[in-house]
């Protein structure tokens, strides 16, 4: 079973590729039970925020495509993060047809906004609910065929997590999991990080995640295979918002540790007045990736990018090498003296490179 995170413009538009264990290692997208996710596509033209004096931001490396046609196939889902035009780039979206028949799962704002245009069905198009800790009904289920009448379904889900009292409206995370159909029973069942799940276990001795004892023990379902999960927050969101549904949701699901964590590297901070922090970076992402024990990190929204505006006037920006990084994970291991060692891979990926994770 594999993953595959491809960048599509070297900044924050991503296609991933899940593919169960039996699919080729050519064209892994084709075959039945693989589920591809296309994230935030902005391929051509500027994004202008209310106006070009206000905001344009305008890309200096060309993406690896030009259109949404050159994709070798419809995406299953194509996931919008927000309505800024670089997340929710009506020109690039406009490029598929009318007919399409990929799903738009988008924030509210989001899928508001696309609605507007009238351009694509509107059933296609469709908000993600806020995830709500012991609702199922916001988190959102795809069912994917078994392969055989014998064989058991595989699923995809897709959950929001906005951060609290954000006007700006960037901060989110969105958790997407991936667990495909399986035809047998899995000779050898999938592993999962033992997590404490919420709320704490007592007063007098708090569990969570960040603090408790791991252990990797044998997943709950002994006859399915192991699911493959991401946390995709290119702007950054406080753990504690992540927190709640990585202790129950991805416990459950077996689908910890963390596959891969896509989030910013630099921090990037306006004026408050304007927006105040506008990415994260490292220092928010570290302490998802060491609680989540991510297998791999990968920049997000970091691109070289030509923006003007009044609005990045008084911008301040703290870049981080990937060494930088590195140094900082393996630093918060030795604090913590944890018990569980999870290589994290820290990775760029320039327009048209792909990471991939797994073997299927």
């Amino acid at each position: 079973m594999s993953m595959s995170v491809k960048a599509l413009n070297g900044d924050t538009s991503f296609l991933l590729t899940f593919s169960p264990p039996i699919a080729p290692v050519s064209s892994p997208a084709l075959f039945p039970g693989s589920f591809t996710v296309l994230i935030d596509p902005w391929l051509t033209g500027a994004a202008t925020i209310l106006s070009t004096i206000f905001s344009i931001s305008e890309q200096k490396v060309r993406p690896c495509i030009s259109s949404l046609n050159e994709l070798e196939q419809e995406p299953d889902i194509i996931l919008i993060s927000q309505d800024k035009p670089d997340h929710c780039h009506e020109e690039t979206l406009r490029q598929l047809p009318q007919d399409c028949q990929s799903t738009i799962l988008a924030t509210a704002a989001a899928a508001r906004k696309i609605r507007s245009w009238k351009h694509f069905q509107p059933q296609f198009v469709q908000a993600l609910p806020k995830y709500v800790e012991g609702d199922a009904k916001s988190i959102y289920r795809i069912v994917l065929p078994p392969f055989s009448p014998r064989g058991s379904c595989g699923e995809v889900t897709i959950t929001l997590m906005p951060a609290k009292r954000d006007i700006s409206g960037l901060h989110n995370a969105i958790g997407i999991t991936y667990r495909p159909p399986c035809s047998v029973l899995s000779a050898n069942p999938g592993y999962y990080m033992d997590l404490p799940l919420s709320p704490p276990a007592s007063p007098g001795s708090p569990r969570t995640i960040a603090s408790s004892p791991r252990t990797i023990v044998p997943a709950p379902y002994n006859d399915r295979e192991k699911t493959l999960s991401v946390i995709y927050s290119p702007h950054g969101v406080p753990f504690d918002i992540i927190r709640p549904y990585a202790s129950s949701h991805l416990v459950a699901e077996a689908a910890l540790p963390l596959t891969a964590l896509i989030h910013s590297f630099d921090r990037v901070e306006n004026p408050w007045y304007l927006g105040g922090n506008i990415s994260a970076g490292s220092p928010g992402g570290l302490e998802i990736a060491r609680n989540l024990f991510a297998q791999a990190w990968i920049s997000a929204h970091d691109a070289d990018k030509d923006n003007r505006g009044l609005s990045v006037k008084q911008v301040r920006m703290r870049k981080f090498a990937v060494d930088e990084i590195k140094k900082m994970l393996q630093e918060g291991l030795e604090e913590r003296k944890s018990k569980v060692s999870v290589q994290t891979d820290v990775v760029t990926l320039a327009s048209g490179e792909e990471h991939k994770i797994g073997n299927g």
